[in-house]
Order: C-alpha cells, then sequence, then structure tokens
C-alpha cells in the first residue's frame, strides 16, 4: 500500500512540474492579429487572421466584423452583438474615425476599455491606418472626466488588467533570423510567451538571443548576449546590450546582426529607430559599422523570395 502511494506522489509531481511548465514560442499563421477578450474579460487576447480584403475600409470593416466571431470557445468578442458597427471614415493622415450609434452606451466600465483597446490595435494593422477616433452619436467619445477620448494608438494600451502578473500572456510579432549563409534576414511569425512584468522590447531581444524556432533560420546573436537594458521614447528605441553582444558570429555578416534587432524591434508599435550601447556605453563600432548614430529600419537585408 505504501508503495502505491508513494508512486501515486511521484506521478502528481511530474504531472504539477508539467502543467507548470514555461510555455514556448511557436509560429502564428495569418496575415494581422485579431483582438478578442479572455473568458474573465479582464484582458485583451488575440487570434491570427487572414482577411480577404488588404486596405482601406474594406478591410477595417472585415476586421470589425470578424471582432465580434472568435474562432476560439474560451474567447469573447470583443465588440458585443449589442454594439452596432460603426461607419467608417478614413482621413489622409493616417486617423481612422469611427462613428459608433446610441448602441455603443450598452458597455462600460472596464468592458469597455477592453474594447476600445481591442479596436485600436486591430483597425491600426490596416496599411493606412496608425491612429483612431471614436465618436457616438455625432460626439468625441467622452472619458470618465467628461473630456473627449480623443486620438489613440496601439501603443496607448496595456493588454492586461488584471493583478496577476505571474500570468503568462503572448506577443504575436515579427523576428528577424539570418538565412543559411548569414548575408540576409528571414521573418519569423512568433507567438511568446511572456510575464506582464516583461516588456515587449524585453521579450522581442529574448526571442532574438535565444534564437530561431524554425527550421532553416539561424542565430543571429552570440548565445553570452544579455539585455542590460531596453527603453524607448520619442520613437527611438535605446538597446544596452552586455559585451557578448559584440561576440560576432562567424558565418552572419555584421550588417544582418544589427538590422535583426533594428528590424525586429520596429515591428512594435511605435519604434522608429534602434540606438545601441555596450554596457552602458556607447561604442564607437560594431566591427566597420558606426553604432554612434541610431538606426532605422532597413528593407533591403531581407531575403527576397
Amino acid at each position: 500500500m505504501k508503495q502505491k502511494r508513494w508512486i501515486l506522489a511521484v506521478f502528481l509531481l511530474f504531472l504539477f512540474a508539467g502543467c507548470n511548465k514555461k510555455p514556448q514560442p511557436t509560429v502564428w499563421e495569418g496575415d494581422v492579429l485579431v483582438y478578442y477578450l479572455d473568458a474573465e474579460e479582464i484582458k485583451v487576447v488575440k487570434e491570427g487572421y487572414m482577411p480577404v480584403s488588404t486596405e482601406g475600409e474594406p478591410m477595417v470593416r472585415e476586421l470589425l466584423t470578424h471582432m465580434q466571431e472568435p474562432s476560439y470557445e474560451e474567447h469573447v468578442a470583443a465588440i458585443p452583438e449589442t454594439v452596432k458597427l460603426p461607419e467608417i471614415s478614413m482621413g489622409s493622415n493616417g486617423l481612422a474615425t469611427l462613428q459608433f450609434d446610441e448602441t455603443y452606451d450598452t458597455v462600460s466600465g472596464i468592458r469597455e476599455v477592453l474594447m476600445r483597446a481591442a479596436v485600436v490595435k486591430t483597425v491600426c494593422q490596416v496599411p493606412e491606418i496608425d491612429s483612431v477616433e471614436f465618436y457616438v452619436m455625432g460626439q468625441p467619445l467622452m472619458g470618465t472626466q467628461n473630456t473627449p477620448v480623443g486620438i489613440m494608438k496601439p501603443e496607448d494600451f496595456i493588454d492586461n488588467t488584471g493583478p496577476d502578473t505571474d500570468d503568462y500572456q503572448y506577443l504575436y510579432t515579427t523576428v528577424y533570423y539570418a538565412n543559411e549563409t548569414g548575408d540576409a534576414l528571414i521573418a519569423s511569425n512568433l507567438k511568446i510567451p511572456y510575464r506582464v512584468s516583461e516588456t515587449e522590447e524585453q521579450v522581442v531581444l529574448r526571442q532574438l538571443i535565444a534564437g530561431p524556432v524554425e527550421d532553416g533560420l539561424y542565430p543571429v546573436l552570440s548565445e553570452k548576449t544579455e539585455v542590460v537594458s531596453v527603453s524607448t521614447k520619442d520613437g527611438i528605441c535605446y538597446v544596452d546590450l552586455s559585451g557578448g553582444f559584440l561576440d560576432k558570429l562567424p558565418e552572419v555578416s555584421e550588417e544582418v546582426t544589427i538590422y535583426s534587432v533594428v528590424n525586429s524591434l520596429a515591428e512594435l508599435p511605435g519604434i522608429y529607430r534602434v540606438q545601441f550601447y555596450v554596457d552602458g556605453a556607447q561604442k564607437k563600432l560594431y566591427q566597420t559599422m558606426d553604432l554612434t548614430l541610431p538606426y532605422e529600419r532597413d528593407l533591403n537585408v531581407i531575403e527576397k523570395e
């Protein structure tokens, strides 16, 4: 009897250990992400989606419609059926205006904030759009202080409103790794688990250091590289890496290494340039590349299909 109990205890130990195992990054399919709510309605969640429309108002309409039809049972429609989908107008300055009717007022509190966050994050993936404003019955949407909410961008919202910082959430983003010859970058669309205590910049850099999860892609950074700090201000991401960053992988060109970091971070909202530091100081060169100035995204380094 004691032996059976011991065997049961060992089995349960392995069972719980497996349940607590950290989820691993995976590849996600689809061109865009559509945002929904989790079952508890305390945070937004995402699903990959391949839209039929590829630009403009038709794409916005398609994405908003899909936001009422989550593919997974555990997800809740971001825009409930009680809310009629809005009229859409698009400006030449990247601003989309969504005109809701009185049904918008059927949603309030945290639920309304999450719905708004989901809409903005989804719609701003349309190529011509980088910001959104809401109108209700012809008037600007008003916030809690009875002032207009105004123009919104994806970076204005966080995904999680719950208190548990140990829970995992997922970053859907594109990370760039080296091709077989190390002279060009290949995009990898990843679903990366992370804790809410991490920033998205930290998540991207961590995944670059960890290396690719797909066959046919190759590492771009030395495994000795560590993230000292990373922050973003006024569109510039300031990346401070340890001295291991300077240990260039022999089979990867210096240009591929630099732009793997730059192009991957530039996939995040609000990042347009990357400034490098090494162990808290600004280095003059990475091999022959100047590190004193910030780098912008360069699509020419990406392997042509």
